[in-house]
């Protein structure tokens, strides 16, 4: 390094011990670091960082914004966290400093270090950078607090016990800071059992399910989305059926039926309902028909807004072999709720038509039960329930031209979801058949010259080459298929018409 660029900087932060000095010092030092090498790491080192901090005590917004800058040009120079390990005191004044500008400077450090590896600032050594950290995910500023759930989501194992305790705190704040709290708990829970299990015997699982109970429509609301999360783990879910937590729902969703923001909560409590019964829809469907009933019942509300959520879950239950069943054995208004996804099909928005779309994709595949995917024979139940699904979808004109036509739909959003029916609907013998005799529908298949997206075009390549296997068709279109297979999705033969325009 040149040495004349270390006696600028020594001079220039020595400079900063004169208040008037210290804005065209401060200006100095900025341009000075742009263009200096990272080995003036080592002058600043040598010379510290106090002098800079000490700065701060000026109260000028504007200087502020300066000396961050700066600060920001010196932390640059050094490998992602060994700034901090050299100046941890720093450090600590900045996270605790009253301008969220600053403590988002050094938030943004520390995130820099924690990403890069999860060694960079070893426990015990580095644990009150931690604490501290951690007390920021309440900060009113929402880049400081962003930034710190962050990290404090990503934290080495062994730092969470002591970090946790100190989080508490937070706890008797604000919604929105309680909120940034169970959004970390959660990050941190669905990694390990483990994890699950200190912040379970820290008591923050059982203060959130406490804290459904809120008056806060939206705060109850974003507690039911983090559950929903922690939900899809055989251990949130265990917890919530062991522990009372389910019965503790069940009851609120009893009291939203005549509740004025019932509308505005049911679907959160849907889409909980709808992680859990996935992974165990006969034992949640048997034991609280309450909560499927509210499902069903979403779907005669006059509220649009609702059947999103209403179409997901549906979907989601149905997606298993156990799911299916277990709807189907609900009776009467699965199937009214049945005839109801298919007039949203053929008669709604773009947005419900692809989500109903999508459900159906759901309760028509067998694939999407990883349980069962790979077994042979599959259920004759399903194959029988999922064929009759498919019929009801229409019948004039029929089931399979009605998907034709949706699948030549001009929106590719649409058409996808489409394609992700008939590939369900491949999935079965019956759907070979239905395809066979479905005029037309094979030669729109085997088409490259029709305009795809790359996503259409896997999706349809995937169909074709479920049907390239199939012994319904005839040894003409299975050839074609076949060879369809072999070119792959993206095949193009415009080089083959180039080549023979040439030669003529």
């Amino acid at each position: 390094m040149d040495a004349e660029v270390a006696e600028q900087l020594r001079d220039l932060i020595t400079r900063l011990q004169t208040d008037e000095d210290i804005p065209s010092a401060m200006n100095q030092l900025k341009t000075l670091l742009v263009s200096a090498p990272t080995e003036i790491s080592e002058t600043i080192l040598e010379v510290g960082l106090s002098k800079i901090l000490q700065c701060f005590n000026i109260f000028d917004r504007h200087l502020v914004d300066l000396i961050c800058e700066v600060l920001t040009l010196c932390f640059e120079k050094f490998s992602p966290g060994e700034v901090i390990k050299s100046f941890t005191g720093n450090f600590m004044y900045l996270l605790r400093h009253e301008n969220a500008h600053v403590r988002r400077l050094a938030v943004d450090e520390i995130a820099k270090a924690v990403i890069s590896s999860s060694n960079a600032l070893p426990i015990p050594q580095y644990i009150d950078v931690y604490v501290a950290v951690g007390q920021l995910v309440g900060d009113n500023d929402i880049g400081v607090a962003n930034k710190a759930i962050l990290i404090t989501s990503n934290l080495p194992e062994e730092a969470y016990t002591k970090v946790l305790e100190e989080m508490k705190i937070l706890l008797q704040y604000s919604s929105s800071s309680k909120c940034n709290v169970f959004e970390v708990i959660i990050n941190i829970s669905i990694k390990s059992y483990d994890l699950f299990k200190i912040c379970l015997e820290l008591g923050y699982i059982d203060i959130m399910v406490q804290e459904i109970q809120s008056l806060d429509v939206l705060y109850q609301l974003n507690i039911l989305e983090l559950m929903s999360t922690l939900a899809i783990k055989p251990y949130g879910i265990n917890y919530l059926l062991n522990s009372g937590a389910m019965d503790k729902l069940v009851t609120v969703v009893i009291d939203l039926k005549t509740s004025p923001v019932g509308g505005i909560l049911i679907p959160g409590y849907m889409k909980l309902f709808g992680c859990i019964a996935h992974y165990f829809p006969k034992e949640i469907i048997e034991k609280y028909p309450t909560l499927l009933n509210c499902l069903f019942g979403l779907f005669e509300s006059e509220k649009q807004a609702v059947l999103p959520v209403a179409l997901d879950t549906f979907g989601f239950v149905g997606s298993t072999t156990e799911g299916k069943l277990s709807l189907v054995a609900s009776g009467g208004k699965f199937t009214e709720t049945m005839m109801k996804v298919n007039l949203l099909i053929k008669n709604s928005s773009s947005d419900i038509k692809i989500r109903a779309l999508n459900c159906l994709t759901n309760l028509i595949s067998i694939e999407k039960d990883t349980n069962t995917a790979n077994s042979k024979p599959v259920d004759h139940r399903v194959t029988l329930m999922t064929r009759e699904w498919f019929r009801g979808l229409s019948e004039q004109p029929s089931s399979m031209d009605l998907l034709f036509d949706i699948c030549k739909n001009p929106f590719p959003d649409i058409r996808l979801a489409a394609f992700g029916l008939l590939d369900a609907v491949s999935q079965h013998q019956w759907g070979h058949e239905l395809i066979a005799r479905t005029a037309g529908f094979i030669e729109y298949l085997l088409d490259r010259s029709v305009d795809f997206t790359k996503e259409c075009k896997e999706a349809k390549y995937d169909i074709i080459k479920r049907l390239s296997n199939s012994e319904v068709f005839d040894s003409n279109i299975t050839s074609r298929l076949q060879a369809y297979v072999e070119e792959g999705p993206f095949y193009c033969n415009r080089m083959l018409e180039v080549a023979m325009e040439d030669a003529d």
